[in-house]
């Protein structure tokens, strides 16, 4: 009865590829796995922007995939198709990276970049929060999503060149109670980083309020050029 019990769920309710969505049956992997480890950046840490110029503020970016297909399809299908459950398991195989990537380093908390209003009233979740809720468990560290907020509302930075992601994003983020990040290393969270931009002005605020390092982790990278 379980075997036929799960036949019959899989039928009604198809098992999805988180990355690329084709239905997946009861394959073990889905046909996207190929294309999915050819994306891969095991233990890759980016310490400089879409520029090359040193990051200022961030110590360095942790990603775990470059920005193309099927990794590309599995955040789309995340923030513009309601596939909120995938920020669950984006979210593991990000603190997995972290541990790959910084063996030894030890965080004092995760601290999710904020997501504006009109992303939260459009999609019904927070993206960023949703990850570092699951990184925080995995790595067994508090998560801050108070500490950093967002004043303003901004344009869309996937629409914007690389100057105007800057001018876009200047002096929006702000720190509350900075007591708490004195001397502490912070794991900066977001789904991707394009140019770097959003991730070295939150980063901004909270090397200014006295943490000792700033981190970024993602789950892709777009690759330069």
């Amino acid at each position: 009865m379980g075997s036929f019990g799960a036949l019959v769920k899989n039928i009604l309710f198809p098992k999805r590829c988180i990355y690329c969505g084709r239905v997946q049956g009861f394959a073990p992997v889905c046909v996207c796995a190929d294309s999915l480890e050819r994306c891969r950046l095991i233990g890759h840490a980016v310490r400089a922007d879409a520029d090359g110029r040193p990051l200022r503020f961030l110590k360095g970016i942790v990603g775990c995939y470059w920005y193309r297909d099927p990794i590309r399809r599995g955040i789309h299908r995340m923030k513009f198709a309601g596939a909120k459950n995938s920020a669950t398991l984006f979210g593991q195989e990000m603190a997995q990276t972290v541990r790959r990537a910084l063996p030894g380093v030890r965080f004092d908390a995760v601290v999710p970049v904020p997501s504006t209003r009109r992303e939260l009233r459009e999609r019904g979740y927070d993206v960023p929060l949703l990850m570092a809720r699951e990184i925080a468990s995995a790595l067994e560290i508090p998560l801050w999503d108070d500490i950093l907020i967002k004043s303003g509302e901004t344009r869309r930075q996937h629409t914007l060149s690389k100057e105007e992601r800057r001018e876009n994003l200047k002096n929006v983020f702000a720190v509350q109670d900075a007591q708490r990040l004195r001397r502490k290393r912070i794991l900066l969270c977001d789904d991707v980083s394009t140019t770097g931009t959003t991730l070295e002005e939150c980063a901004r605020p909270l090397k200014r309020a006295g943490a000792a390092e700033v981190w970024g982790v993602v789950l892709a990278c777009t690759p330069r050029g």
